[in-house]
């Protein structure tokens, strides 16, 4: 059994560096862009949506829902940063950002109408936004005429007045300081409660929701607005 206080240090979970198909909890390589994309939602994925591992956690009791591409791209003008919110597992999650000039790794998810609903039942904290204005290469096939993604509702940590982009997510031109997972939370950690052992403050946060809630609360005060053209469709 995983400890609860490591996997959340793990985030956002390890993903491979090639399209893929994920299904039932196992994952293979695309090869191809033969797979049929009609009737379903293309969604960019930040964070851990781009890991077979967390898709297996979301998925889990519903191993019948049917296979799920998700396509290597690289978006133009926007980077993958940490939002200011901390998931109920204890991990600090992901967000997209404007930032003119990077070029960042991204999986393309093509979603079924009830895979969709799945997600969406997952991410709380965003709205579900249509992309306005976007420059979109993906390794197999052509590039949607629309995408979508979700965006944190508090927008994104405020690390000494800047973004903070996640390490494990490859970019081109970043423009903002990356850290690990680990580091963020240490980062935290000393704007909140320093001193204090990182294992101890990150299981805080797993177990206690009240102080979970309350190192939220300071992280919103004053966290960065997120500023890329977007059409909010839903808020969870």
């Amino acid at each position: 059994m995983i400890n609860p206080v490591e996997h959340a240090k793990a985030y956002p979970f390890p993903a491979p560096d090639y399209s893929y198909l994920f299904e039932a909890g196992n994952w293979s390589a695309l090869e191809n862009d033969e797979f049929d994309v009609s009737g379903r939602t293309p969604v960019l994925a930040a964070g851990s949506n781009q890991s077979p591992e967390q898709l297996a956690r979301k998925y889990a009791d519903l191993p019948e829902i049917g296979p799920i591409p998700l396509v290597k791209g690289y978006l133009t003008d926007f980077d993958v940063v940490y939002a200011a919110h901390i998931a109920g597992y204890g991990s600090i999650p992901a967000t997209f950002q404007n930032s003119p000039g990077t070029t960042v790794s991204v999986f393309l998810a093509w979603f079924t109408e009830a895979q969709l609903s799945r997600m969406h039942a997952t991410e709380a904290n965003y709205t579900f936004d249509r992309l306005t204005n976007f420059c979109l290469e993906t390794d197999l096939g052509q590039s949607p005429q629309e995408v979508f993604v979700y965006t944190a509702k508090v927008g994104c940590y405020n690390h000494n007045g800047c973004c903070l982009s996640l390490t494990e997510i490859p970019a081109i031109n970043r423009k903002f300081f990356s850290a690990t997972q680990t580091e963020a939370q240490s980062f935290l950690r000393n704007q909140v409660a320093d001193r204090m052992d990182l294992d101890e403050f990150v299981e805080e946060q797993i177990t206690d929701n009240v102080i979970r809630v309350g190192r939220v609360a300071k992280m919103r005060a004053d966290a960065i607005e997120i500023d890329y053209p977007r059409d909010t469709l839903k808020s969870f």
